[in-house]
């Protein structure tokens, strides 16, 4: 369990404690407003939907037990703790919603492990390049699902929830570096979300520009072979090229330039 953050442990207890709150308070709650008033508007909306709400208690429950058993599997098949992680957010929705995005960085910084991480407040001298502006991204997002919900359409909420995420994630984007190149390694924040890897040019085989990202496929000193995605700049597809023109000459004064893979 020692890899996984503090942030992934804080999501599974705000996920025990809307558990709790559905245990406890929510479908007693609930049994109470049918029993006082039967007749009622909420009551009536209650009876609509009384075969899941009176699961929805079992299903909380549940949906905390996966989580802790995705924390088992982290290390062992990230895969399948990624899907049971997605599984329980739609069930906890929103409050589920901070686990998963956690339990993806976990992820990420497992599959990263062999590489050397270093402190993230880094002075370039040599060009760098940092994550692309998602603001206008975040506030469309919002706007049309408040929107759809004044027209009546609920899950207008989760656009609203999908760009206050990115509106977050972009904030911690704007204090990190994505790229930096200097004469003897690449410094690497996958995103915004992860910390700072050192790639010495020895280690670097090959470097490709597909679709919206920067791919550098890295050997580590374990023999194995992980290609990690960069997201610099998405939207601006010249400076995705000028970077990997950047990467390519200084491989190339290596003596370690290789053909970019397509991928």
């Amino acid at each position: 369990m020692k890899h996984v953050s503090l942030s992934t442990c804080g999501g599974l207890a705000i996920s025990v404690l809307t558990t709790a709150v559905v245990v406890l308070v929510a479908s007693p709650l609930l049994s109470n407003i049918l029993s006082v008033a039967p007749t009622g508007v909420l009551a009536t909306a209650i009876k609509d939907h009384r075969e899941i709400l009176s699961i929805w208690p079992w299903m909380a429950a549940a949906a905390v037990l996966v989580q802790g058993g995705s924390l088992w599997l982290l290390t062992r098949s990230p895969a399948v703790g990624k899907c049971l992680s997605l599984l329980t957010t739609f069930v906890l929705f929103p409050f589920g919603l901070y686990f998963h995005i956690c339990y993806l960085a976990d992820c990420k910084r497992w599959e990263l492990r062999m590489l050397q991480e270093v402190k993230p407040e880094l002075k370039p001298e040599y060009p760098q390049f940092g994550f692309c502006d998602e603001d206008p991204l975040a506030f469309g997002l919002c706007g049309v699902g408040i929107l759809t919900m004044i027209v009546g359409i609920p899950f207008g909420a989760l656009a609203v929830v999908a760009g206050v995420v990115i509106f977050i994630r972009n904030l911690a984007g704007k204090k990190k570096t994505a790229l930096m190149v200097t004469p003897q390694a690449l410094f690497i924040t996958p995103n915004p979300w992860l910390g700072c890897y050192r790639v010495p040019y020895t280690q670097v085989s090959a470097v490709a520009v597909v679709k919206n990202q920067l791919r550098i496929q890295i050997e580590t000193e374990a023999g194995k072979t992980i290609t990690v995605p960069v997201n610099i700049n998405v939207l601006d597809r010249d400076l995705r090229r000028q970077a990997r023109g950047i990467l390519l000459e200084k491989l190339a004064h290596a003596g370690l330039l290789h053909e970019p893979v397509a991928v």
